[in-house]
């Protein structure tokens, strides 16, 4: 049984998307709440629409009921298939009378059962949620006078949804079974949430089984209580570890160390920062996977990848494998393992559109992924402008055109007067082309789009509507 928060935010944060949960278990895919950010985020993990099979509703408010309208009219009219609606009895009627009958009446629909197959358990009523799990819903305290409620399912897994603090309720939960807790819990101005002061008032025996939704932390916190990451996908049969990953491995967390201490005070955009986002981007990949991998070396090729950089080594494109291979042999890891990192990092880097190589194993293809996911979007164009001002570069100039389908030669020769802008052209919009991964390539495509906008907002604000950068940026508009 896995689940994956599709986000752990509140709805009014910006790049955290609704705290609702995608449930997989026996080739059946159910969605927890479906608010109006849940189809992006099913985008970005890469998982079509038409694979759910059902969507609970906990509760009526825009980020957990917010994307019932589009799911209803895309599988009424483009898949032609129902999905189940597990809509509780007491708000069966509200969800349609007061919420989505505006927007989907029309004179061949005027009901919930025309777009979903409708299923309203009462209070203690077992139901299938997914797969053959066994659930049944629990009334909450969100806002008075207004129905919410969570799920107690598997026999082992309670998912509150929003609620504040309820400490009688929390304890009946592990008394009737509860091992895991998906708990609300706001970091500040909770008003009608869990407050992270008011849950770390909980036992330690309950504290032990919780991991907090609808944070809003992007970089959450280590420790108990645990707290889930946005689109990290948990195997449930591991808790306590499905959260914590490869971190638990010492080997990975000597490397951390190790590399936060080599990259702290590198001023090119290839610093510490860069490599965490590297490597939690990698973890993610990896487990969700679609193919075994080894998380370990991912992990561990993910942290060392700029070990060394080439561009920073005087063109050497074995010092990154030959520091890497240093550490790792002085921390004893196995020769084959060693090969098979400075591999993933010799062949890892871009080195200019006529000069692609495929990397050769999977562990390779995600790291890969994950290093060009940070090269893109708004931390793309501040790394390219870092990294152009480091090598003495012009942020932009019209007289000087960008360089194409570079090879490798071509691409190191840092000789040749360019400026920042033309990196763009050079590399960064060709990155969603040259993604392995469908996961990583749906991320992809939405940095591309913003930075073809910054791009054509630089141009107008440097009257450059009429330049060849802004004839060939065309081609890249997708």
């Amino acid at each position: 049984m896995y689940l994956t928060m599709l986000g752990t935010g509140n709805g009014f944060i910006p790049g955290q998307m609704d705290s609702n949960a995608l449930l997989e278990e026996n080739g059946c895919k159910t969605l927890i709440d479906c608010g109006t950010t849940a189809w992006q985020s099913l985008e970005v993990l890469g998982v079509p629409r038409e694979d759910i099979d059902a969507i609970f509703v906990t509760h009526i408010h825009f980020d957990h009921a917010g994307g019932l309208e589009s799911i209803a009219l895309y599988s009424k009219y483009v898949s032609h298939k129902k999905v189940k609606l597990i809509v509780p009895s007491p708000i069966r009627r509200i969800l349609w009378d007061s919420y989505l009958s505006g927007g989907l009446t029309n004179p061949d629909c005027s009901c919930l059962e025309d777009y979903f197959d409708v299923v309203s358990p009462v209070k203690g009523e077992i139901f299938d949620l997914c797969g053959g799990i066994e659930a049944r819903w629990f009334p909450t305290r969100h806002i008075n006078g207004k129905f919410s409620c969570g799920l107690l399912f598997g026999g082992r897994v309670a998912y509150t949804s929003d609620m504040v603090q309820d400490l009688p309720l929390v304890t009946t939960l592990v008394e009737q079974g509860a091992e895991i807790i998906f708990h609300d819990c706001q970091m500040r101005d909770a008003s009608v949430h869990c407050s992270y002061e008011a849950v770390l008032t909980y036992p330690q025996k309950i504290l032990d089984r919780l991991c907090l939704i609808h944070h809003g932390q992007l970089v959450p916190p280590g420790g108990v209580p645990r707290f889930a990451v946005q689109h990290r996908r948990m195997d449930l049969s591991k808790w306590p570890f499905c959260e914590t990953g490869a971190e638990e491995d010492p080997l990975v967390q000597k490397t951390i160390a190790h590399i936060q201490r080599l990259q702290s005070d590198e001023p090119t955009g290839h610093d510490w920062l860069h490599t965490q986002r590297v490597y939690r981007e990698a973890t993610l990949l990896a487990e969700m996977s679609p193919i075994p991998v080894d998380r370990q070396t991912v992990a561990l090729a993910a942290l060392l990848h700029d070990i060394a950089d080439w561009k920073f080594n005087g063109g050497d494109e074995e010092a990154g494998p030959r520091a890497a291979a240093h550490w790792l042999e002085g921390c004893g890891a196995p020769a084959e393992q060693i090969a098979h990192i400075q591999e993933i990092i010799r062949d890892l880097s871009f080195k200019g559109m006529g000069s692609r190589k495929k990397m050769a194993t999977p562990e390779g293809e995600i790291v890969q992924d994950a290093d060009r996911l940070d090269a893109v979007g708004a931390i793309g164009i501040a790394r390219a402008f870092a990294t152009g001002a480091s090598l003495g570069n012009l942020i932009v100039d019209p007289t000087i055109p960008p360089r194409e389908n570079l090879d490798s030669k071509s691409y190191k020769d840092h000789s040749v007067r360019s400026t920042s802008v033309n990196h763009f052209y050079e590399k960064l919009l060709h990155i969603y082309e040259l993604m392995n991964t469908s996961q990583a390539r749906a991320q992809a495509l939405q940095r591309h789009r913003f930075m073809v906008a910054y791009l054509q907002e630089l141009y107008g604000e440097c009257g450059m509507e009429t330049s060849v950068h802004q004839k060939l940026l065309e081609q890249y508009m997708l």
